[in-house]
């Protein structure tokens, strides 16, 4: 997977699989936010509406949160 590539995104607070999103909402929107695969999280990002963990992200190691 390239940095660049997704497969979630985040909107409205929650996060969606590409193909979970909401009724008239695109990945294309202003309010869509995708979760690149370069990104790194406090845990891995879950679809609000399948319950996918998109585990393509990089986790920030429990250590480095501390510094």
């Amino acid at each position: 997977m390239k940095s660049y590539d997704f497969e979630a995104i985040a909107y409205g607070g929650e996060c969606y699989c590409v193909d979970c999103l909401p009724n008239g909402v695109s990945v294309n929107d202003e309010d869509v936010y995708p979760i690149f695969a370069d990104s790194e999280w406090d845990d891995y990002p879950v679809c609000a509406v399948c319950g996918t963990v998109h585990d393509y992200v990089g986790l920030i190691p429990k250590d480095k949160e501390k510094q």
